[in-house]
């Protein structure tokens, strides 16, 4: 399928009203449900949240330490768990999820639907497993949960997707994971690929929404080319799309998956600006190398090195916040990169030595990249390092090879930034070159905002 640069006309009854129903009309049953909803489509996509009423209290946040907001924010884990999962009664369903599927309390979203005798009848799990500890691709076929006695199936193996025989007799998909919105993060993939064996099997997608921790950015960066696609690109979307995984399935299933059933259950108290707060503070990994809000933030930036030859911090306390490698000139870059003053970031020099991955056990000379305010622009900071670094150091500089190319155009999904690198050129040059993309996107996906 085709999905470079997506023109459609949105259906004109796109915001159908608000039903308020005692039941729904669920996969040929009647369901009791306390969640209301907005049909689109002739109830093909249906946007499911809980009255304000219904919402559990959170007493624990009655003295918050500082900084940590008194707003509670729930996700749509929980306000299917306060429904007691009358959604997923009288259904066979798949569930993907991963560590960050946790309700209010921390509790993990397996255990609430066991404890309610809703049962999914096969787990996928995604890059970095079940259990968002895993770096290394998992096993194919199904094994079995020692815990759960669930099925579980990797869905980052030799297969991106679930077979026909997998999803024999399976009539709903439910996602439930924490999502980094910028492309080459693949939990978007995989979401991709759930959505179109859906829609090919005529089985539902419903989305648990959660926050959006780039919520106060706008979209960057180019469209995906289509002869880059592949695991690390295969989202239609900028490179950093700013979307939460409901908003990316609804603005989906209303341009590409034109036949795909799809319900959304919205997270509660979350306002796109919170950015941290929005997360209650409480920071979750969604893979082994974010571990902290902060690393988030630096991750869009500084992934692209994940493509020359150069340490990321990985197998350190503070990965994608710590870069360098045994060769650099910390002093130097570090002056180059506080002498541009870049928005809402400051740079200190440090030296650290990697477990894993790049420079395994060698000690690298680097620096630490620190966000200070909303003003830090990951993109730009990470384009204008990859500059001094090659500047710096032209003859240590090397591009990492993929399959006949560079594995930098894989992550990019295009040649552009590794040619704007090569030619040196200001970082106003290389954002002309695709602002005008990220812009209709954000005018695009307008209308599929949730928050």
């Amino acid at each position: 399928m085709n999905y470079l640069r997506i023109f459609f006309i949105i259906i004109p009854s796109i915001f159908a009203g608000l039903s308020c129903m005692p039941k729904v009309y669920q996969n040929g049953f009647s369901v009791e449900t306390k969640l209301i909803y907005q049909s689109h489509d002739r109830e093909r996509i249906r946007i499911f949240s809980l009255k304000k009423g219904d919402w559990p209290n959170i007493s624990e946040n009655s003295d918050p330490l500082p900084g940590i907001p008194e707003r509670p924010v729930y996700s749509g884990l929980d306000a299917l768990a306060a429904d007691h999962f009358a959604l997923l009664r009288n259904r066979k369903f798949a569930l993907l999820t991963n560590a960050t599927g946790l309700d209010h309390r921390l509790k993990r979203g397996v255990e609430l639907m066991i404890s309610e005798g809703v049962l999914p009848e096969l787990v996928f799990e995604p890059e970095h497993g079940i259990f968002g500890a895993i770096d290394k691709p998992g096993p194919d076929g199904i094994r079995r949960d020692r815990e759960t006695g669930l099925r579980i199936l990797s869905l980052y193996s030799k297969s991106k997707k679930p077979s026909c025989k997998h999803l024999e007799g399976i009539d709903l998909i439910v996602i439930d994971i924490h999502n980094l919105p910028v492309r080459p993060y693949t939990y978007i993939s995989t979401l991709t690929y759930l959505m179109e064996i859906a829609e090919e099997h005529r089985i539902e997608v419903m989305i648990l929404d959660r926050s959006n921790p780039y919520g106060f950015w706008k979209p960057q960066g180019p469209y995906l080319e289509e002869k880059f696609t592949g695991f690390t690109a295969k989202a239609p979307v900028p490179f950093l799309y700013s979307l939460t995984p409901g908003e990316y399935a609804f603005y989906m299933a209303s341009s590409v998956f034109l036949k795909l059933r799809l319900s959304i259950v919205r997270a509660a108290g979350y306002r796109r600006k919170d950015g941290f707060s929005s997360l209650r503070q409480i920071w979750i990994n969604p893979s082994p190398n974010i571990p902290s809000f902060e690393a988030a933030l630096v991750y869009p930036g500084v992934v692209l090195f994940e493509a020359v030859k150069f340490s990321l911090g990985r197998g350190t306390t503070r990965p994608f916040v710590y870069s360098g490698a045994p060769w650099m000139k910390a002093g130097r870059v570090l002056e180059e990169m506080r002498s541009l003053k870049l928005p809402g970031v400051q740079f200190a020099e440090v030296i650290f030595t990697p477990n894993s991955s790049v420079y395994k056990g060698k000690t690298c000379r680097g620096i630490q990249i620190l966000p200070v305010s909303a003003n830090f622009d990951s993109l730009r900071t990470g384009y204008e390092y990859m500059r001094v670094i090659k500047k710096i150091h032209p003859k240590d500089f090397r591009y990492i090879k993929s399959r006949g190319g560079f594995y930098m155009d894989r992550l990019w999904g295009g040649t552009s930034y590794r040619n704007f690198i090569d030619s040196d050129l200001s970082y106003d040059e290389f954002k002309k070159s695709w602002i005008h993309d990220a812009a209709s996107f954000q005018e695009l996906t307008e209308p599929f905002l949730l928050y």
